[in-house]
C-alpha cells in the first residue's frame, strides 16, 4: 500500500471506474448472458498458496472456515464455465472479531467477493465496491459476503484487517487464511466473484476488476428461487 489517504485512493479508483466501458461483459439473451472474464489478475492462487499462510494478528481467527458440499471445478473462464448450475459449497466462518459469518442458500441471490490483501487489483476494486455499497446501490434482496483469503504476513498490505478498516469496508467478511473457502469455490485469480441464485447454485463466476454497473445488471437477472 502507498501512503495515499483513503479519499485519494477512492478518487483514483473512481476515476478508473468511470473510464471503464459500461456493460462490455454482457449480451442481452433472456436477461443477461455473461460474455467473458473482466480482466486477468496477475497472481494465481497456486502461487499464493505456495507462499505459505500467515498465522496473522491475534484478531485473525485461528480456525479455518468449515466447508460443506462438493468443491467447484477450478475457474478457467466465465464463458462455458463448468460450475454454472452446480450447488456451491456452504461456508461457515468468522470475521476478524470472531463473529460468525456464513455462505448458505436462503432464497436470495448471493454475491461473494474473494479478496487478497496483497493483490493490487483487489486494492483498486475494494474502494469502488465500498462506494457502491455506501450509495445504497446493492439490491436489498441480495446477500453480499466477502472472503479475505490467501493471507500472508510476508506479502504487501498485511494485515488484511487494517486494510479493510482503512477503506471503511462494511461488507461481512469471512477470514480464510489458507484459502480453504477459495479453493472450494475454484478460485484461480484475484479478485474473484461468485454469484449464486436463491437455491445456492452458481449463476456466474468472474475474475478481475468488474465494473459495478455490470454487477448490477447480472444481479438483476439472477433467479431468486
Amino acid at each position: 500500500m502507498t501512503s495515499q489517504s483513503r479519499p485519494s485512493r477512492r478518487e483514483s479508483a473512481r476515476q478508473k471506474e468511470s473510464k471503464k466501458p459500461a456493460s462490455r461483459w454482457l449480451l442481452p439473451v433472456v436477461g443477461v448472458v455473461i460474455l467473458g472474464v473482466a480482466a486477468l489478475a496477475v497472481i494465481l492462487s497456486q502461487g499464493a498458496s505456495g507462499s505459505g499462510a500467515s498465522t496473522g494478528p491475534s484478531s485473525v481467527p485461528a480456525v479455518e472456515p468449515t466447508v460443506t458440499g462438493d468443491p467447484l471445478p477450478a475457474f478457467k473462464d466465465t464463458l462455458g464455465d463448468a460450475a454454472k448450475g452446480l450447488v456451491a459449497p456452504a461456508v461457515k466462518g468468522q470475521d476478524f472479531q470472531g463473529k460468525p459469518v456464513e455462505i448458505a442458500p436462503n432464497g436470495k441471490p448471493t454475491l461473494i467477493a474473494f479478496l487478497a490483501h496483497w493483490c493490487t487489483h483487489c486494492q483498486r476494486e475494494v474502494p469502488v465496491i465500498q462506494d457502491w455499497v455506501d450509495a445504497g446501490r446493492v439490491p436489498t434482496d441480495v446477500n453480499f459476503v466477502s472472503v479475505a483469503t490467501a493471507i500472508d504476513s510476508t506479502a504487501p498490505n498485511y494485515p488484511p484487517e487494517a486494510w479493510f478498516a482503512r477503506e471503511g469496508w462494511t461488507v461481512p467478511v469471512i477470514v480464510d487464511p489458507t484459502s480453504t473457502a477459495g479453493k472450494a469455490y475454484g478460485l484461480s485469480s484475484y479478485p474473484f466473484f461468485t454469484i449464486l441464485d436463491g437455491q445456492g447454485k452458481v449463476f456466474v463466476r468472474l475474475a478481475g476488476e468488474i465494473p459495478v454497473i455490470d454487477l448490477e445488471k447480472i444481479l438483476a437477472s439472477v433467479p431468486k428461487s
